[in-house]
């Protein structure tokens, strides 16, 4: 594998953390590059302070490349969905690469999907990026602040599937005919497993194909 650094933007230290151990778990060499302490700063910058948001990703987008970085994981979808990345990967010359990257990627291969995401922002970049390649796609999701905090806080995976009712939620899915399920916040990697024991319904997280985009150095 050729010698790769990258820099992994996230929301809070936690999923920053996340990205980064994801990627060392794979050779990958990389470095965390938060932009706020909590998840409750995230959501209030993404949506009420999204100039400022921007202002400040560029600027950690630039200080990575500066440090090194030969591309950078925004390893958070509300994020992505708050920021124009593209612009950004531009501007300063370097492989941005985002969730919604994948998204836009799969999208021609599902008619109805559903999404569980952070925030209610983060569903509306997901649903618009997906409709943006296959306008006849329904995407049906939810916001759930509340679950990123328990991961957060480290309940155990078990734990926050049984108190969210993750079983119910699944189950609405599949009741709805969703194909797949969107993993819509880099944190719900976390509870992956819970709710693939749940549920037959496929469950989509993008951080591997993330990982791919950055190896072979193209979206």
């Amino acid at each position: 594998m050729k010698e790769i650094s990258v820099g992994v933007i996230a929301g809070t230290p936690v999923d920053s953390k996340m990205g980064v151990d994801f990627l060392r778990a794979r050779g990958i060499e990389a470095k965390a590059y938060p932009v706020s302490s909590s998840p409750q700063e995230q959501s209030r910058l993404q949506i009420l302070s999204p100039k400022e948001l921007s202002n400040e990703v560029a600027l950690i987008v630039r200080r990575a490349k500066g440090r090194g970085a030969s591309a950078v994981m925004v390893y958070c979808n509300s994020l992505s969905a708050a920021v124009d990345m593209d612009v950004i990967s531009r501007r300063e010359d370097i492989m941005v690469v985002t969730p919604l990257d994948v998204y836009r990627n799969i999208a021609g291969e599902y008619e109805i999907l559903g999404v569980m995401a952070a925030n209610n922002q983060s569903c509306a970049g997901i649903e618009r990026t997906i409709q943006g390649v296959n306008p006849g796609c329904d995407v049906v999701g939810i916001g759930v602040l509340p679950l990123v905090q328990a991961i957060e806080s480290q309940k155990s995976a078990g734990d926050i599937a049984d108190d969210f009712l993750l079983e119910n939620v699944m189950g609405f899915y599949e009741k709805i005919g969703a194909q797949a399920v969107i993993l819509g916040c880099t944190h719900f990697s976390y509870i992956k497993s819970e709710v693939e024991k749940i549920s037959n319904v496929k469950v989509i997280d993008p951080s591997q194909a993330m990982c791919d985009m950055i190896v072979a150095g193209r979206k």
